[in-house]
């Protein structure tokens, strides 16, 4: 990895979490070593994968720092409560509209990153290397899309342990903004059509809303994030490959670890998808450098063939604060981020509810 232009790194005590944030940041860490077996063991059934709440937040990204001298490649995935509003305007970026609708008035709810080096090897001597960042939400006051909450439900996520134990959203960005993940030319994030992913990760960051302009969210991007993949762009142009993360990984036979649906296994599927790609020589890595920082959908990524409007079949009503928020109803099975990134939708589609 380069260190000349590597930004100096920060230190977690520059920051004191708000509010009642139970964990001690003066707390050591657990021994660890990266020449020795490091007895600590995931907390919870997905080999590999470490659950993180708020009780162990601050320890675990002080491991994620430490590590990412040598992995500095970042698979990444997020959970979100699907697409409520639906925004109308047709025109050339209503995706970027739509996205930002949405990643405005809703809330994160996982987060999962998964480290490798520049080989797609996982950290050595390591009991895991995928973090799946448990957020602050409450699903009785938040907005949400139904389809997209019962789908999170139904594969394992656990809303009652999330409003007691979620993270909080402020904390985990501020700790986010100094752990050497963000601001740092020497990280290459990895992602799977992965606007709504970077949208909802740069609205913590900035602490306000997306700005009106796609052209300055892809600016901000850029400055956050400096080196980034969506591989749905480097797979752009294969015909057997228009399909969602899911299918795609079976394609290259690449083996889930942990759960679908949940941002851990899916940040896993991501990196391991890259790479197999990359080894197996699908995508032309002399070509790597000019498909980088565009994703799919927005600016560069942007194709009026393929790109859906997620919310135009998806919306809902809901009341909340006793103000209603009138949105499109259909009859059809409702298209969410959650199946169109996953595969169970075939690309491209248009429009026209008679395609789908």
């Amino acid at each position: 990895m380069s260190k000349s232009n590597s930004i100096k790194k920060l230190s977690f005590k520059a920051l004191s979490p708000p509010g009642n944030f139970t964990q001690n940041e003066n707390t050591p860490v657990k021994s660890i070593s990266l020449s020795n077996k490091h007895k600590v063991q995931p907390q919870n059934s997905q080999p590999g994968i470490i659950e993180v709440y708020e009780d162990n937040f601050i320890e675990e990204m002080k491991n994620i720092s430490m590590l990412l001298e040598e992995y500095n490649y970042v698979g990444m995935d997020t959970e979100f409560p699907g697409t409520v509003y639906n925004v109308s305007q047709k025109t050339e970026d209503f995706y970027y509209k739509s996205l930002k609708t949405n990643v405005d008035k809703l809330k994160l709810i996982q987060l999962g990153i998964t480290l490798t080096n520049g080989k797609g090897e996982y950290p050595k001597n390591y009991p895991y290397h995928t973090w799946q960042f448990n957020l602050e939400f409450d699903k009785n006051k938040e907005p949400s899309h139904p389809d997209s909450m019962n789908l999170l439900k139904q594969c394992g996520i656990d809303f009652e342990k999330l409003k007691k134990r979620g993270i909080n959203h402020k904390v985990f960005a501020q700790y986010l903004t100094i752990s050497n993940l963000v601001l740092n030319p020497d990280i290459i994030w990895v992602s799977f059509q992965g606007a709504y992913d970077f949208g909802y990760l740069l609205r913590l960051l900035l602490g306000t809303n997306l700005p009106e302009k796609e052209e300055e969210f892809i600016s901000l991007l850029n400055l956050y994030f400096i080196n980034y993949y969506d591989i749905r762009i480097l797979v752009k142009g294969n015909d057997n490959m228009q399909c969602g993360l899911n299918r795609l990984a079976e394609q290259l036979k690449v083996i889930r670890e942990g759960k679908i649906h949940q941002a851990g296994s899916d940040s896993v599927v991501t990196i391991d998808v890259f790479f197999k790609l990359k080894k197996s020589g699908l995508i032309d890595s002399s070509k790597l450098e000019d498909l980088k920082n565009i994703v799919y959908g927005i600016g560069g990524g942007r194709d009026n063939n393929e790109t859906i409007n997620y919310i135009q079949f998806g919306g809902v009503n809901y009341q909340n604060n006793n103000t209603t928020n009138n949105l499109m109803y259909s009859n059809i099975p409702p298209i969410n981020l959650f199946n169109l990134k996953m595969g169970y939708y075939n690309y491209p589609m248009m429009m026209n509810n008679q395609n789908l």
